[in-house]
């Protein structure tokens, strides 16, 4: 079995000290067998005034390490916002992996805004994969799955309120102390005015009993409620940039006010003082004003504090509001702002981040607008002159008028070495799969990495064969697959090198592979392997669980999403675009004796319908996948087909055994036939990955290919996650339709026959552009039909098997 060689992960880890700080915020890797060569990546945003700058090349940026030039080894644009749904020009940061949303509530009383905003959140920006980190000024929790996670949430919540209740109480008394401070040192003032000399209490004394008594209350404010506690926050950026992935930090702050005294006071106009007192006090106002308005260590700490969080990778949003309860003015103390220095550095770090910064009670509309906004900047990556040391790094813009902004001083970072899994040798092609390579932004947007593969094949007394290759690859893993043909049978050791030729990082794996001579192969084709007792065991729930499901009798009512991408040429300048179609249903399926479909198309595109009894417009349609597994592993059809047990994975909190499903003879036309996800404690299946040759119209596709020179990649996937009464329903099925190019070809349209529709369905024609491109993985097609929302359903008794001829 495929597996990356040996990788030891180390989960996240979140403590609390103080307000909080988190340490280590990341899953390391440590491969065992590696080349690494230390990299640092710089965060790089241009801006044009305010406005951010896209569509910048390598060649407009230069770096400088202590004053030296450095050789860039990969650029990349990444344009993103933080609702998934918004899209800016090309797709330059698609991630598989999971975000990271750190929330800081730093308030002084609970917002009654808060829950339709954390709504808002959980609806319409969180996804599957996504992590979140809450934070108040007392506790910090990690929440995978809000759904799953409820009783966390709510206690957490629910100790926030009760702390935000008790700071409230608190302020309220500080404030009633702030007041009858200056009240108290006011009526004092005017009783010793009435006294005789001889009876008078020193000014002085009056004054130094005053400026330490409402001193001291302020005293007590700032350092309980205003301490800046810059360590936690060096802290707090140093472990969001150890986090590899998509990261937003969004900070909610109260506009921090307290009532204080000030020079129009009463205590100024009409009690009566010397002209020493009152210069005194006045500057003891001025003094007082400053230090609420800094945070201790506040000021040598905001320059650097705003360089580690730029450095981070992280956009911050900043929204502040005002607190609901705050009384009227007296003729003594004045409401007036405190702390603004950390309000200040958090405003120009969002600033320097992409982020948005917002004052308003309206926090839901606040987070929508947030959500739109484009964040657009530039990872570089650079081999550093001396990797020991912490250097101080410049950007230069060949560009006049842009300024970038980045973390000037950088620790060192090195870039997660190129992992591969054990390659693996079947029916003359070697399948391994690459990932962790660094990836550069091309002229066509696209986001590419840049690998040169070595295979080279051994054996004793026979000359070492070699295959080498160069890659561009798409996304964030890429599974290579390359053709070897062996002269003459023997025992062959296969060694496989990579090398990441952006950043210098090598890797290498190796598997040994037997080829036998042609008259034992045939003979092993011949006989039918006795079935491991894993596998055995296996197959035998999943044979009790499709006659289960073959004798059902359901009717389940949901909606259906359905949403396609298409890439087609625009006849206005010819340009080849991806174009998205969405539909939405009222779905409902019938199964007892037959199955029958109905939809009820209620939504196209942005605009409402409603129009009975319609079709899928799509190229594609998936039908009745709901008896998929009966197909595959149903006892009717177990003749036909070969079954080996291949992995095992865990799904939906279930243990599944992975079984690969191949026909035992070659025929000609599409046969059933892919890999399945089975639950190994009751046999019901949970994922099916089809194999292209099991795709009605796979063949048209695959001459359609070999034409523009290409091969075809073809990805089919249904999703069972849906269970009722011990039986599992479709959840989600995904089309993909990509093709891999091995050498440059001019562009030129084609036409490509799509018949690939599943159990019945119509076959169309498209005229597909085929894009001028080299050593890339260009995806034509993608569908998807998610089941969501089911509102009616009832299970009870037979519905026939599918022969296995009616096939993906």
């Amino acid at each position: 079995m495929g597996g990356f060689v040996e990788v030891r992960r180390f989960g996240i880890v979140i403590t609390l000290m103080a307000a909080f700080f988190f340490s280590a915020l990341r899953a390391q890797d440590e491969v065992v067998e590696r080349v690494g060569i230390l990299n640092r990546e710089v965060v790089v945003r241009v801006f044009a005034g305010d406005d951010p700058v896209s569509g910048l090349t390598r060649q407009d940026f230069s770096v400088f390490e202590d004053g030296r030039p450095v050789p860039i080894t990969s650029f990349r644009e990444i344009r993103r916002a933080l609702s998934p749904e918004m899209k800016f020009g090309p797709e330059t940061a698609v991630s598989k992996r999971g975000r990271l949303f750190l929330f800081l509530l730093w308030w002084n009383e609970e917002s009654r805004n808060w829950p339709q905003t954390w709504s808002y959140f959980i609806e319409h920006i969180f996804r599957p994969g996504d992590q979140v980190i809450l934070s108040s000024d007392r506790h910090v929790i990690q929440i995978n799955s809000p759904a799953e996670e409820k009783e966390k949430l709510t206690a957490f919540f629910h100790d926030l309120s009760s702390h935000l209740k008790q700071r409230k109480v608190e302020k309220i008394h500080q404030t009633a102390m702030l007041e009858q401070s200056v009240k108290n040192f006011h009526e004092a003032l005017l009783e010793n005015a009435e006294k005789k000399a001889a009876f008078k209490t020193p000014e002085q004394a009056l004054r130094n009993e005053f400026k330490n008594r409402y001193g001291g209350i302020l005293d007590d404010y700032r350092l309980t409620r205003l301490r800046a506690q810059p360590a936690m926050l060096q802290r707090l950026a140093a472990a969001l940039r150890a986090v590899d992935g998509e990261k937003w930090a969004l900070l909610f702050m109260h506009n921090e006010r307290l009532p204080m005294i000030h020079v129009k006071s009463r205590l100024f106009l009409d009690a009566p003082m010397s002209h020493e007192t009152s210069a005194e006090l006045k500057r003891f106002v001025d003094d007082c004003d400053k230090k609420m308005r800094m945070a201790t260590d506040m000021a040598v700490q905001a320059r650097d504090l705003m360089s580690l969080f730029i450095g981070a990778g992280a956009t911050f949003h900043l929204f502040l509001s005002d607190v609901a309860s705050e009384s009227p003015d007296t003729t003594h103390l004045r409401w007036m702002p405190v702390f603004s220095s950390w309000e200040s550095a958090f405003r120009k770090i969002a600033s320097d981040t992409g982020g948005d910064v917002q004052n308003t009670t309206r926090l839901r509309t606040a987070l929508e607008e947030a959500a739109s906004r484009p964040d657009i900047h530039y990872v570089l990556t650079y081999k550093p002159a001396v990797p020991s040391r912490n250097p101080e790094v410049k950007i230069q813009l060949a560009q006049p008028g842009l300024e970038a902004v980045y973390a000037r001083k950088l620790a060192a970072r090195e870039i997660r070495p190129l992992k591969i899994s054990d390659p693996v040798f079947n029916k003359g092609q070697l399948r391994f799969e690459l990932a962790d390579y660094l990836q550069e932004t091309t002229e066509s947007g696209e986001l590419n990495g840049d690998i040169h593969i070595t295979v080279r094949a051994e054996s004793n007394g026979r000359e070492s064969l070699e295959y080498t290759e160069i890659l561009s690859p798409h996304g964030e893993a890429v599974m290579v697959e390359i053709k070897m043909n062996f002269p003459e049978p023997g025992d062959y050791l296969v060694s496989v090198a990579a090398q990441d030729r952006l950043s210098g990082n090598s890797t290498r794996s190796y598997t040994r592979v037997r080829i036998a001579s042609p008259q034992a192969e045939s003979r092993k084709l011949m006989e039918k392997e006795p079935m491991d007792p894993r596998l055995k065991a296996v197959m035998d729930k999943a044979a009790d669980y499709c006659r289960r499901l073959q004798r059902a009798a359901f009717r389940f009512t949901c909606t259906e999403w359905v949403d396609e991408t298409t890439l087609e040429q625009n006849p206005l300048n010819r340009r080849v675009e991806k174009v998205d179609r969405h539909w939405r249903y009222d779905y409902q399926v019938v199964g007892e004796g037959a199955v029958s479909e109905q939809r009820r198309l209620v939504r196209e595109g942005h605009k409402r319908v409603n129009i009975p009894n319609s079709d899928l417009p799509t190229r594609f349609a998936s039908q009745y996948s709901v008896f998929m597994p009966v197909t595959l592993l149903g006892t009717l059809n177990r003749p036909a087909y070969n079954y080996r047990l291949i992995d095992s994975e865990r799904l939906q909190k279930r243990n599944c055994a992975v079984v690969e499903v191949t026909p035992l003879q070659k025929i000609k036309g599409p046969l059933a036939q892919g890999r399945v996800w089975v639950d190994v404690d009751n046999g019901s299946v949970l994922k099916i990955e089809m194999h292209p040759r099991g795709v009605h119209g796979s063949e048209a596709l695959e001459a359609a290919a070999e034409k523009m020179s290409a091969k075809l990649d073809l990805n089919v996937v249904h999703w069972y996650l849906e269970e009722r009464h011990g039986l599992r329903f479709p959840s989600k099925t995904e089309f993909s339709e990509s093709y891999v190019f091995d050498k440059r070809v001019g562009t030129r349209s084609t036409l490509i026959p799509y018949a690939s529709e599943t159990h019945g369905g119509r076959a169309t024609t498209v005229v597909i552009p085929f894009l001028e491109t080299r050593h890339r993985r260009v995806e034509f097609y993608r569908l998807t039909q998610e089941y969501k929302d089911y509102r009616y359903f009832e299970v009870e008794s037979s519905v026939k098997e599918l022969n296995p001829d009616i096939s993906e």
